[in-house]
């Protein structure tokens, strides 16, 4: 199955848990949703900025700035494949890092420092054992100016939501236990 597609979700402990998720990251992030990028149509994008700054005296005598972005797809899917895991890289380099991280420059904005590009992937199914491999190393990395404009990363989590368990690139490990302690909290 093509991810993002306009299937409709028929599990309703996978809407439960997609709700919950939203409600956890609109603590921080803006959410929109319904969102479509590269022709992958998303059931919510996230997105989180933060500014870091270094002055004396005045905000006007400003040492130094950095910018922090991260951006999430959630996007809902009944299995995944390792061709739908390279499919997520192409999408985050054709489209993700372009649109969203340079807004259509080509670099992003002075004093970017990183973007997390995250995508969430909701599956009904569990992976097997090869494509849990293949998203274990997946890898998306993008210097800008030799860092001098910052970076972009992927990060990736699956969640399988027969079981309840989250896969993540390493990247993403620090949301493995999150997403799993909001699927617990639906079914308490």
């Amino acid at each position: 199955m093509i991810i993002g597609s306009d299937q409709k979700w028929t599990l309703a402990a996978g809407n439960e848990f997609l709700e919950r998720l939203l409600d956890e990251y609109r603590k921080s992030f803006d959410i929109v949703r319904d969102y479509e990028i590269g022709g992958i149509k998303a059931s919510a994008y996230g997105f989180f900025s933060t500014i870091s700054e270094k002055y004396v005296l005045s905000p006007k005598a400003n040492l130094w700035s950095v910018h922090g972005f991260e951006h999430i797809l959630f996007l809902p899917c009944d299995e995944i494949t390792i061709k739908e895991l390279e499919d997520l890289k192409a999408l985050m380099a054709l489209h993700m890092a372009p649109q969203l991280v340079c807004k259509g420059r080509k670099y992003p904005e002075k004093d970017h420092m990183y973007s997390y590009l995250t995508v969430a992937l909701l599956c009904e199914q569990a992976p097997d054992e090869e494509t849990v491999k293949c998203l274990e190393r997946f890898r998306f990395e993008k210097n800008y100016l030799a860092t001098i404009r910052g970076y972009a990363e992927g990060h990736l989590i699956l969640m399988d939501l027969s079981s309840g368990r989250a896969y993540t690139n390493k990247a993403a490990r620090h949301l493995k236990d999150y997403y799993e302690r909001i699927f617990r909290g639906c079914f308490r």
